[in-house]
């Protein structure tokens, strides 16, 4: 393009100005539903494009205490840091978490401290 070119200088502005030099946006969307994975994010349904990659999505309570009830073999001092892990990682409805959009994918990034 040339320097003169008044469309070329429109361009290059809003090429300084735009998206393109911006970094990710991350907020704080609210869980509506876990199974599929939902999220509220300013005001938009995310449904689609959304990935959870460090926590668990789920709507069962009693699937770890189902499975540790069977392991005879490990303390309950173990199990229940495996229980205080499993609700750390596990993402509810209502719970606040961090995401990252990118372009038009969403990245849940971990929960919200303080839920």
């Amino acid at each position: 393009m040339a320097n003169g070119d008044p469309f070329a200088r429109m361009v290059k502005m809003m090429e300084r100005q735009g998206a393109n030099l911006n970094g990710y946006d991350m907020s704080i969307a609210k869980v509506i539903s876990v199974k599929p994975l939902q999220i509220i994010d300013k005001g938009n349904l995310i449904e689609r494009n959304l990935f959870c990659n460090g926590l668990i999505p789920s709507d069962k309570d009693e699937e770890l205490d189902e499975i540790l009830a069977n392991e005879k073999s490990i303390s309950k001092e173990l199990k229940q840091f495996l229980k205080d892990l499993y609700k750390e990682l596990r993402v509810e409805i209502g719970d606040e978490v961090l995401v990252q959009r990118v372009k038009n994918s969403y990245y849940i990034c971990g929960k919200v401290a303080g839920q």
